[in-house]
């Protein structure tokens, strides 16, 4: 998804890398318990039954559903890693996210009503957030996994105020204000 010719890109990012945490935590939630059962059972085995080397072999079979499982996961994860993009333009922000479930949608700036961020604690951590863009009718959109969440929150909101109040857009990012300490300081120029 790539923005119209006449349309100038301000903005444009794919999901943030931590949305592969999910699958890697299911696959070790799912496998561990299961290799350790096997490793316990394969000793206790051989050393109890003669001939208990069968049910070595045989535990390994048990970590298959797992392993499957979880590099399902992975492989649905990486597609939607590889096919999401958010844009934002001079006039709309547009986002594809999902590959089994397709969800893709452009929102007029001049309509978006709220932007909110989320950061939990593992996306401040490992650098990720959610922005959550709500429309007018109340439609909210989450944008989750996003690398610069809090740039992106920042650009909306400064795009957003001047297309609803009609200033022509300007296309540097915002940059925060220095305190007044700043200014006392720092040569004006």
């Amino acid at each position: 998804m790539t923005a119209l010719p006449d349309k100038r890109v301000i903005f444009q990012c794919k999901m943030h890398r931590g949305i592969f945490i999910v699958p890697a935590i299911t696959t070790f939630s799912l496998t561990i318990p299961l290799l350790l059962y096997g490793l316990v059972m394969s000793s206790v085995m051989s050393r109890v039954i003669p001939g208990g080397q069968s049910f070595s072999s045989m535990w390994l079979l048990m970590l298959l559903p797992g392993l499957f499982l979880g590099l399902g996961s992975f492989v649905v994860t990486l597609i939607e890693y590889l096919k999401s993009e958010v844009v934002l333009t001079d006039e709309h922000l547009r986002f594809k996210v999902g590959w089994l479930s397709l969800g893709s949608t452009e929102i007029m700036l001049s309509k978006i009503e709220t932007i909110t961020l989320f950061e939990p604690l593992i996306g401040r951590l490992a650098g990720y957030g959610t922005v959550a863009v709500t429309g007018t009718g109340g439609t909210a959109f989450h944008l989750r996994f996003l690398p610069d969440s809090k740039h992106l929150h920042s650009l909306l909101q400064t795009m957003v105020n001047q297309a609803q109040t009609g200033q022509a857009p300007r296309y540097s990012s915002p940059t925060p204000s220095p305190s007044s300490n700043e200014t006392r300081y720092m040569p004006k120029g």
